[in-house]
């Protein structure tokens, strides 16, 4: 998980990681929350992915951006 924080390509994907490894020390979703400038709500529904899905539920959610030129 620690070198997924740090090496992932998207950025999304490593703040996630980086918040699953604060709470597995023990801080609390709302302090995580403030730190990396998301909701409380985003640090649960990371935890409940990656209790349900592992890894793979933690590197979803890349669909949005830009569509592809012609």
């Amino acid at each position: 998980m620690h070198q997924l924080s740090i090496n992932h390509r998207h950025r999304n994907t490593r703040t996630r990681a980086a918040g699953l490894l604060m709470l597995g020390r023990g801080i609390s979703p709302q302090v995580i929350a403030e730190q990396l400038g998301v909701s409380g709500q985003s640090v649960y529904n990371w935890s409940h992915m990656w209790r349900d899905s592992g890894v793979c539920g933690l590197m979803g959610g890349h669909n949005g951006g830009r569509p592809f030129a012609l």
